[in-house]
């Protein structure tokens, strides 16, 4: 008995645990609220594609290894990609927030294929093709930069 009553004990404590981690996101009231959170999300992705910059600066300058370059563009593809499955699970309000998630939506989606590329890369070590393919970081990071502008 008392191992079974423990085995409830633990179940009910881990299902306790994980109701409490369950976070739904739920509509934005306005269109203001739903652009403050497009805001938000730009900057966020911007800051991973500034992240990868890094990362690919510091490999190709040889001040880095490519296992530990292709780890820091591992976390920049996962925070993107957090950031784009947070902002597309909020409702928006309106057909004008369904242009503008539209909008940011393809522009996250380019974000995640190109620091999916750069980290396949670095896993395969090739340091020319990295170097090559992060040409295309800076002007995805002025998009980012002007869309959060915008939407202040």
């Amino acid at each position: 008995m008392g191992s079974a009553w423990s085995v409830r004990v633990a179940v009910g404590a881990l299902a306790i645990v994980a109701a409490g981690c369950f976070q739904p996101v739920g509509p934005a009231r306005t269109f203001h609220d739903y652009e403050l959170k497009a805001e938000s999300t730009a900057k966020s992705a911007r800051s991973s594609v500034e992240t990868a910059r890094l990362a690919v600066q510091v490999a190709t300058d040889g001040d880095a290894f490519p296992p530990y370059v292709s780890v820091l563009l591992a976390e920049a593809e996962s925070d993107a990609s957090n950031s784009q499955g947070t902002f597309l699970g909020i409702q928006p309000p309106d057909k004008h927030s369904d242009r503008l998630r539209d909008r940011l939506g393809r522009l996250l989606e380019q974000t995640g294929n190109v620091l999916s590329t750069l980290r396949i890369t670095a896993r395969r070590a090739d340091l020319q093709q990295l170097k090559g393919q992060a040409a295309r970081l800076p002007a995805l990071s002025k998009r980012l930069d002007r869309f959060a502008t915008e939407h202040e």
